[in-house]
């Protein structure tokens, strides 16, 4: 009986050590990702291009004039950035906790390209944007949603088979996988959806770009765990579950705040 309840409370503290690590970075790299979409991408484009900022918020760029460049340049970014970090992560031959981060942080930037399927249907958003004017416009509307699919599976399977990698390695338990990834889906979810409250732009944008750029895009992480599952050929457990870290939690909540409260309600830039 004792044996019992020891063991429930182990499994809890386990589980709630994975739950804040997970949320916390799952939060950081979801402030970044979309930084790297909003400034990387779009900013540093419209910097080459000499387009005026008039304003940066978490959900969208706007400038003095339209520019298919510069809506391009958001998802090319994300791609970009999140192809080099699950490229490390691979390579890494020690797997800590904290490195996680990198596997976030690179499928948040990597599951943007569904923005392409998304504008291809509703004919909208950034990547509506780069084939207004093209024809037949219904073509190009149907080459860019198969593509954006296609990348978006794509980008789901590298991430499940990098993980893969690790289970069979006895360096990640399939335990750990489930509520870690959806600690980070929730919590980054979240903090994306609060930000979008306060854009500038327009009320539509909380559903669009917040919901649908946080819970929409990023759901593909949801069905990593499964793949895992099904395809790994080990039933190891963690050796090394991973633990609650200090480090994560102050970064959560400093990168999570100024997402929130600085670029929620935008930067305005003022030209003379």
């Amino acid at each position: 009986m004792s044996t019992s309840t020891a063991a429930g409370g182990h499994d809890s503290e386990t589980a709630f050590r994975t739950f804040g690590t997970a949320a916390s970075a799952g939060i950081v790299a979801m402030v970044l990702a979309d930084m790297v979409h909003e400034g990387l991408g779009h900013g540093t484009a419209c910097l080459l291009t000499g387009n005026r900022i008039v304003s940066l918020s978490t959900v969208a760029i706007q400038t003095a004039a339209a520019s298919r460049f510069v809506s391009a340049a958001g998802t090319t970014a994300n791609l970009i950035a999140g192809a080099l970090s699950l490229l490390l992560f691979g390579r890494l031959k020690r797997l800590m906790p904290s490195f996680w981060f990198l596997w976030l942080f690179g499928m948040f930037n990597l599951l943007n390209v569904g923005y392409l399927a998304v504008s291809a249907v509703t004919n909208s958003g950034d990547w509506a944007n780069v084939i207004a004017g093209s024809h037949p416009l219904w073509l190009w509307r149907c080459l860019m949603g198969l593509t954006g699919a296609a990348l978006y599976m794509l980008s789901v399977q590298w991430g499940a088979w990098l993980t893969i990698r690790r289970v069979e390695n006895g360096e990640a338990g399939r335990k750990d996988l489930p509520r870690a990834t959806a600690a980070a889906y929730l919590a980054a979810g979240a903090v994306m959806t609060l930000a979008s409250v306060f854009n500038p732009v327009s009320p539509r944008l909380i559903v669009l770009s917040g919901i649908g750029a946080s819970f929409g895009l990023n759901a593909g992480l949801l069905f990593i765990p499964g793949i895992v599952n099904g395809r790994a050929r080990t039933h190891l457990s963690a050796a090394k579950p991973l633990r609650l870290s200090l480090i994560w939690i102050p970064l959560a909540l400093l990168f999570g705040g100024v997402f929130v409260a600085v670029l929620g309600p935008g930067i305005h830039f003022h030209h003379s």
